[in-house]
């Protein structure tokens, strides 16, 4: 999907420039949960990715502390939910083509953790009537690198479409931090390293002012060139590096010794 919602894809650049100067996304995500809870239209969402094969439930985005209470409640004082469990049990919500399953108890959602009358204790003091999960993949789109889940405290207010733009939205800022050989997400960008072999010394300008967080307006007017020029050398840094991603390439310079 193509996001077209201009304050999404706002939201996008910002964010990945606050990461690549050394922000927390984990935070970032926190500070921006009234702009996703807005934009999806849900009450509270949920993201669910993998820490060193377990299920981390801290990603809450929510107005109050409600669902995290609950979650201390019902979740912390058993065993850890092991990722694997995890993902079995979603992946058969995501049979076929289906790009979401929409939940009535959560039940549905930590089965096998909860008994049944927990899960509806959890859902009535919850007060959740439906909710939405949907998953969130890899660059491959074959991989599943975690979930996300959109509640909803009222009937009636769901928008497949406003909710598959936060979908896109988790799904791009989380990609290119996630790393498959680790299982895990690294919420940091690392200190870009200086050498970058591969490049020209324009390249090596260009990148040091994109990392930087400058816009491509900015950094062509300061190297005194066109906006097309400066895309150009930037296909060409991305290709060198086998990125596609401002993010991927900071976390790929951060890696080479």
């Amino acid at each position: 999907m193509t996001i077209t919602d201009p304050e999404i894809l706002h939201k996008i650049i910002e964010t990945q420039g606050c990461v690549i100067q050394g922000r927390s996304l984990k935070a970032l995500f926190h500070k921006n949960a009234p702009f996703y809870l807005d934009k999806s239209g849900a009450d509270i969402i949920t993201v669910y990715m993998n820490e060193h094969e377990t299920v981390n439930i801290e990603y809450i985005l929510e107005h109050h502390r409600h669902f995290a209470h609950l979650v201390k409640k019902y979740i912390y004082t058993k065993k850890k939910l092991a990722w694997d469990t995890f993902v079995k049990r979603c992946a058969s919500h995501f049979n076929g083509s289906s790009r979401y399953r929409i939940l009535s108890t959560m039940e549905e959602l930590f089965a096998g953790l909860l008994s049944h009358r927990e899960a509806q204790e959890f859902t009535e003091e919850l007060q959740m009537q439906e909710a939405v999960m949907m998953p969130i993949y890899a660059f491959d789109p074959k991989v599943r690198i975690g979930y996300v889940c959109f509640l909803y405290k009222t009937k009636g207010g769901i928008d497949l479409e406003r909710l598959e733009s936060v979908r896109v939205l988790f799904q791009t800022l989380l990609q290119p931090l996630y790393d498959t050989n680790q299982s895990t997400v690294y919420y940091k960008c690392a200190r870009v390293n200086e050498n970058m072999g591969l490049l020209t010394e324009q390249e090596k300008r260009i990148v040091r002012k994109v990392l930087g967080g400058h816009t491509y307006p900015d950094i062509a007017e300061t190297l005194g060139i066109s906006i097309n020029t400066l895309k150009t050398h930037m296909k060409h840094i991305f290709n060198k590096y086998n990125v596609t991603s401002k993010i991927e390439l900071n976390n790929k310079l951060s890696a080479i010794p």
